[in-house]
C-alpha cells in the first residue's frame, strides 16, 4: 500500500497520512506501521485521509482504533488484542470523539463501514480538509 505522509499546520502540528488503494487484511499492519514511525518521529496528532481509499475491511476498522490508542496512550494495543477494537468502539464512543486523530474525505462504501460499525461516533470525520485541521 502506497502512504503519503504531509505536515499541516494548525493551531498545532499534524501529520497527515494519505493511503491508496484499499485498507483490508492483507496491508492494515502497514498503516499501523506508518504512523508507529511518525509518533515516534514526534507527531501526535495525526489526519487520515481517506479520499484515495476505495475500500476498507474491517482489519481497516481495527487499524483506525490501534492508530487512535497510540494517540491517546502512547503505546499500540498487543497484536492479539487487536479485535477487541470491536468491543471498545462503544465504550470509546461514549468518551466523546478522539482528540488526536480524525478521518477525512471517505468514500462513499467506506463512510457506510465508519457509520455501521460506530467508528464515525468515535472518530471526528470531514469532508473538508480546513475544517478538519481546524478541529484540532
Amino acid at each position: 500500500m502506497e502512504i503519503v505522509v504531509s505536515q499541516q499546520q494548525a493551531r498545532v502540528p499534524i501529520t497527515v497520512l494519505q493511503p491508496y488503494d484499499r485498507i483490508d487484511g492483507s496491508n492494515y499492519a502497514e498503516l499501523i506501521g506508518r504512523a508507529q514511525d511518525e509518533y515516534e518521529r514526534g507527531a501526535r496528532n495525526f489526519l487520515l485521509d481517506l479520499g484515495q481509499v476505495s475500500y476498507m475491511s474491517s482489519a481497516g476498522l481495527v487499524a483506525l482504533h490501534k492508530i487512535a490508542m497510540l494517540t491517546l496512550y502512547g503505546i499500540l494495543p498487543e497484536e492479539e488484542s487487536g479485535w477487541e477494537a470491536f468491543r471498545a468502539i462503544e465504550r470509546d464512543a461514549k468518551a466523546g470523539f478522539q482528540p488526536h486523530l480524525k478521518l477525512l474525505n471517505p468514500q462513499p462504501r467506506v463512510e457506510k463501514v465508519l457509520s455501521m460499525s460506530g467508528m464515525d461516533q468515535f472518530l471526528q470525520v470531514f469532508a473538508d480538509a480546513q475544517a478538519a485541521l481546524g478541529a484540532f
